[in-house]
């Protein structure tokens, strides 16, 4: 083949591979610009994240940034790179993925980790308790997975808002510290009728924003708490870095990410759940065009997952013998096999290799597969000890979460001529941000009478929260608009039915006025 066909052929393999395809990308997030194929029996429905941009990321502290696909800074919302989650069971702490719904706390509280102090309510002897004496009451190790619960939202069809992970924004560490159920008795024991364990994050609140509507604060079930639940000071033999909850975190194993409350200043056993807005109505697993509710099912249990790690649509490989590896984890029950397809119909089992270190980790599986010239699409799913089967197809929900579909987590494999050397050349990283607006910004009648809402009558004002040039707004609890692009249908669905901390505002402005600040937002971000 001639070069220039080599050339071509690369070409019309990365329009096919390289995108979303079946999939809507959520518009103009940053990392986020990429086409795709179609989505098909045999072809998954994106084989690949979405490449970092070419401007550098900000610098976070311990991080290989250059693992990482940064879809948001401020707050920060970092997913690891696919093929650089590696095979050693733990993830590299430096190559964790990292996500805030508010911004971090300052350093500064990482000066005196032991003196770290936790106030500990709804228990026969209230008091609080520093790190360095939880130290002395004992020590608990769990490894285990964590995941963010809109892990893999990037697949959905309707553009859900939030970042568009795909599947790095999960990791397995190893967390040491004390058991809660060996605090509880430190402090005489739960109250009689505690039904919830309610944890309080120590992130800072913003000033004019409600408490509830911006206050990380979580409630699990009393009999999860006592029965395995950590406080930990220790990641991967290391004290826990600040992006990652130092100095304590609350580790409740088989949970999604968002029930591991971060820098945690307060545990209490309430008879109710909190009624902190990312509890009582958001992380709720809802039909799409719904608002959240607190008798919708909550971000919990995490249910059985694989993917393929290595090889991906970013690391092209010679035909032949081609050694596929990958993770798996079952929620919370342990891992019984793996299973690896090369169509979605046929499957022949994996290896798991490495150590089994316990129910809540993952296992890294290996299969050698032969491949020849041309796209090779790679799926695997996982079945428990208990029988539970990774499902094929996801569960269609507003917010993108809780995405488990084997289909949806696969790849597809450029396979190559031994001597191609343009086609074994990996993909370039494209520059996935948006172009930024350059000069003033015209606004048509709804995007002015949509930047008065957002700068004066929504309350809390948008310009409290969120930063846009345009708007001369420099808040930092919410994402910098300037930086996402989002679409009309984000802005849209994130003012009328809230995201993060943000709350929803159908009870405050009109679907007129709604439609006047997705205009603003939309054209002041172009």
């Amino acid at each position: 083949m001639s070069g220039e066909g080599r050339t071509k052929g690369r070409r019309r393999f990365f329009s096919q591979a390289l995108g979303v395809g079946g999939g809507a990308l959520l518009a103009g997030v940053v990392g986020c610009g990429d086409e795709g194929p179609t989505a098909t029996s045999s072809t998954p429905t994106d084989p690949a994240p979405s490449p970092p941009t070419r401007a550098r990321a900000p610098l976070l502290p311990g991080k290989d940034m250059d693992a990482l696909i940064a879809h948001g800074t401020t707050p920060p919302a970092y997913e690891t790179r696919r093929e650089l989650l590696g095979t050693s069971v733990v993830t590299a702490t430096p190559r964790f993925f990292v996500r805030q719904n508010v911004p971090l706390p300052p350093e500064e509280i990482l000066a005196d980790r032991d003196g770290w102090t936790v106030q500990v309510r709804g228990v026969r002897e209230p008091g609080e308790i520093r790190v360095d004496e939880l130290r002395r009451l004992g020590l608990s190790t769990v490894a285990m997975v964590i995941q963010c619960s809109g892990n893999g939202r990037r697949f959905f069809e309707h553009g859900p808002s939030g970042s568009p992970w795909a599947v790095g924004a999960a990791g397995c560490a190893i967390w040491s510290g004390v058991k809660l159920s060996t605090v509880v008795e430190r402090f005489g024991g739960v109250s009689e009728g505690a039904r919830f364990l309610t944890t309080t994050g120590g992130e800072p609140l913003p000033e004019g924003v409600a408490r509830e509507d911006a206050v990380v604060e979580r409630s699990i079930p009393v009999g999860k708490a006592l029965e395995d639940c950590l406080l930990a000071w220790e990641m991967n033999g290391e004290p826990i870095p600040l992006v990652h909850g130092g100095p304590l975190r609350l580790i409740v194993p088989g949970y999604y990410g968002v029930n591991q409350v971060k820098f945690v200043q307060q545990v209490a056993f309430t008879e109710a759940p909190t009624a902190a807005k990312i509890h009582a109505t958001g992380y709720r697993m809802r039909a799409i065009g719904e608002e959240g509710a607190a008798d919708q099912p909550s971000m919990w249990a995490m249910g059985p997952k694989s993917f393929v790690t290595y090889p991906t649509a970013r690391t092209p490989q010679r035909a032949g013998t081609l050694q596929v590896t990958g993770v798996a984890f079952g929620g919370t029950e342990a891992v019984a096999k793996v299973e690896v397809s090369v169509d979605g119909e046929t499957w022949r089992e994996a290896a798991l290799v490495g150590p089994d270190l316990g129910p809540y980790a993952w296992r890294v599986f290996h299969l050698a597969i032969e491949a020849s010239v041309g796209a090779l699409p790679l799926f695997s799913r996982v079945t428990t000890v208990s029988g539970r089967v990774q499902r094929e197809q996801r569960l269609e929900n507003e917010r993108g979460y809780g995405n488990e579909s084997w289909r949806d987590m696969g790849v597809v494999v450029q396979v190559c001529a031994p001597d191609d050397e343009a086609c074994l050349r990996p993909p370039e990283d494209a520059p996935g941000a948006r172009r930024r607006r350059e000069g003033p910004v015209e606004l048509s009648e709804a995007g002015r009478r949509g930047r008065a809402i957002f700068r004066e009558q929504a309350q809390p004002s948008c310009a409290t929260c969120h930063a846009l040039a345009e708007a001369e707004a420099g808040g930092v609890v919410g994402p910098n608009l300037d930086e996402l692009g989002p679409s009309l249908e984000q802005v849209r669905a994130a003012v009328a039915n809230g995201v993060g901390s943000m709350p929803s505002f159908t009870q405050l402005l009109t679907p007129e006025q709604i439609e006047d600040v997705a205009a603003y937002v939309f054209e002041a971000t172009r």
